[in-house]
């Protein structure tokens, strides 16, 4: 129900007046009709147009506090403000307390309108900011730069979003809580929002719900950024040109600038620049930096970083680290650079690698060279870890990027069937040890190894899509694309991408509308795509004679990678893991229980 106000009266003024109140012109201040309590406004000043709710409940009131040209809320506290709070619209139940200043200037835009240059320092890849921003939007945005009619379309969509945030107020939404901090400029904050101790907040977005609460701590520094439901910014955290997607973390001193965070992101401790951070990107160290390129699903050891400037034509090459690609302790990579999926990288290299065809592969360093293991993640127990504990990991509630978890999928599928065509064509070259390709170098009986690999998760891979109990779609798409966290068929996306050219589609809603349409259609398309490669492994169209029979030698390939990673997470328990364990152990029995215990390897 709407507050209504009324004008104050004398009484109330003389109130107001003799508990130290300052106010050059009384008749512009309304007060609520019912509950409202003169004695619960205290050493304040009130100038322009100043509207206050109800405060008679003893948990609110106005103390110590200049307020210029807002409205307030029913059961609202504000208290000890240093500054002033100006051209605000402060809902009920808020805390503010022992605050800068809290100003909005007319037509704010809160962060909405602020582009961002992910991937390549350079720009050209630029994403504009605004509330409802998704992983795929961005995705489309920044990747789909050989269309400019796309572009300038899809910046016109973002433009047509940002608008409908111009307003000439600020608000601050029911139930957020402000202490402890210096100057918030032009800032939204929404419902049930944390700010405690902020340095600094400028032309931004705070959005929150009850179920997702956003929160920002201790020192932290924030200009031209959105920040989405059930994020978190704290200790000392530096953001500029930023989006913070749902339940992201960016803590402990971290610095970002240009930067894409999306759904579950944690970053502490480094540093990055320029980065499109798909779903669960991950770096805690202190000495890593993530810098110009595309991540997904990534974790960064400690230590490791890129460099995107060769001292030629400036700032201007990228990495696309594909889905799970993990960068070991000290490892680097001079760009540009791009990891296939599944990719571990340990080691420096600097030969502008291209692994998109080398899925589940090690990138190692042996005298200065470049070398791949193709298939070896295959085996990891880590990589199994990994499948478990991203979807246990997703604390989202409103889940606006789309993401899907499987392991075995059509895009994934196309890449295991380009390492098997490229190490088979390499092994067909006899006579060699090290076969050289992509600037990246293969051992023979490892290109072997890599080859049986990349064949028994094909088959896995394709007896788990044959299984499932979706009715295949009427068409199969053969090519896939990894839309940061959403698998898709590239000819769906494409022909999204016209209609948006066309003017078909003109709005965030409708784009993201046939997003989620695509994805919920995920399993038949799956299921089409892999009953068209069987049958041209084949050569015949697919029987259900023909399915059940790769149905069957899937299963037998998906248990004998199954003990591949079990026989892995057996050899991370073996003796000489155990070192460091049980401390005052008399005998290895001891050793061993404290081991267990500690380990848990029975979870294994």
């Amino acid at each position: 129900m709407e507050e209504k106000y009324r004008k104050l009266t004398d009484s109330e003024i003389g109130i107001l007046e003799g508990n130290g109140c300052l106010c050059p012109d009384w008749g512009q201040v309304e007060v609520a009709a019912d509950g409202f309590d003169a004695r619960h406004v205290r050493q304040s000043r009130f100038t322009g147009s100043v509207k206050l709710g109800a405060n008679s409940s003893g948990q609110a009131g106005i103390y110590n506090a200049s307020i210029a040209d807002c409205c307030i809320g029913r059961d609202t506290l504000i208290s000890n403000v240093r500054g002033s709070i100006k051209n605000y619209r402060i809902g009920n139940g808020i805390f503010i307390e022992d605050c800068g200043t809290i100003v909005c200037d007319k037509a704010a835009r809160f962060g909405n309108g602020v582009v961002v240059k992910p991937i390549n320092e350079g720009g050209g890849r630029e994403v504009t900011l605004f509330n409802g921003l998704t992983a795929q939007f961005a995705y489309i945005m920044a990747m789909h730069r050989e269309n400019p009619a796309l572009t300038e379309r899809l910046a016109e969509i973002a433009a047509s979003e940002c608008a409908k945030v111009s307003k000439e107020h600020g608000i601050i939404e029911d139930g957020a809580r402000l202490s402890g901090c210096g100057k918030i400029l032009n800032v939204n904050i929404g419902c049930v929002a944390v700010i405690d101790g902020a340095s600094v907040l400028s032309n931004g977005s705070v959005n929150s719900t009850a179920e997702s609460p956003a929160y920002i701590g201790a020192d932290v520094k924030a200009y031209d950024f959105i920040c989405a439901e059930g994020s978190r910014i704290d200790n000392g955290a530096v953001i500029e040109r930023c989006f913070v997607g749902e339940n992201c973390r960016v803590d402990h001193y971290f610095s970002a600038t240009d930067c894409l965070f999306f759904a579950n992101s944690d970053v502490a401790n480094g540093e990055a620049c320029s980065v499109f951070a798909g779903p669960f990107t991950v770096s805690h160290h202190r000495s890593s930096l993530l810098i110009a390129g595309y991540f997904s699903f990534f974790n960064a050891g400690s230590g490791s970083n890129q460099s995107n400037h060769l001292f030629k034509t400036g700032a201007v090459h990228q990495g696309i680290h594909e889905r799970g690609c993990k960068f070991g302790s000290n490892a680097y990579v001079m760009l540009p650079a791009r990891e296939g999926a599944f990719t571990v990288v340990m080691g420096r290299h600097a030969s502008h690698h291209d692994t998109k065809d080398l899925p589940y592969s090690y990138l190692v360093e042996e005298d200065g060279k470049t070398y791949a293991i193709p298939g070896a993640n295959l085996r990891s127990f880590g990589t199994a870890r990994d499948m478990g504990k991203w979807p246990a990991r997703d604390k989202r509630t409103i889940k606006r990027d789309i993401v899907n978890f499987a392991e075995y999928n059509p895009y994934i599928g196309e890449k295991l069937s380009a390492g098997i065509g490229l190490c088979k064509k390499l092994l067909e070259k006899s006579g060699r040890d090290v076969h050289l390709v992509n600037r990246i170098r293969i051992k023979t009986p490892l290109l072997k190894r890599g080859y049986d690999l990349y064949n028994t998760a094909f088959d896995a891979l394709l007896g788990a899509l044959l299984s499932t109990d979706a009715e295949p779609a009427k068409t199969a798409h053969r090519h896939w694309a990894d839309l940061s966290g959403m698998f898709a068929p590239a000819k769906e996306i494409s022909d999204l991408l016209n209609d948006i050219e066309k003017g078909a589609v003109n709005d965030a809603e409708t784009i993201n509308s046939r997003l989620k349409r695509i994805h919920d259609s995920y399993d038949s398309y799956a299921k089409a795509w892999a009953v068209a490669v069987l049958g041209d492994k084949l050569g015949h169209e697919a029987t259900a004679e023909d399915i059940a029979t790769a149905v069957e030698k899937g299963k037998a390939a998906t248990e004998t990678i199954a003990a591949m990673r079990r026989d892995d997470s057996l050899r991370d328990n073996d003796g000489v893991m155990q070192t460091g364990y049980g401390i005052d152990a008399a005998d290895a029995e001891t050793k061993a229980s404290d081991f267990g215990e500690v380990r848990k390897t029975q979870r294994h």
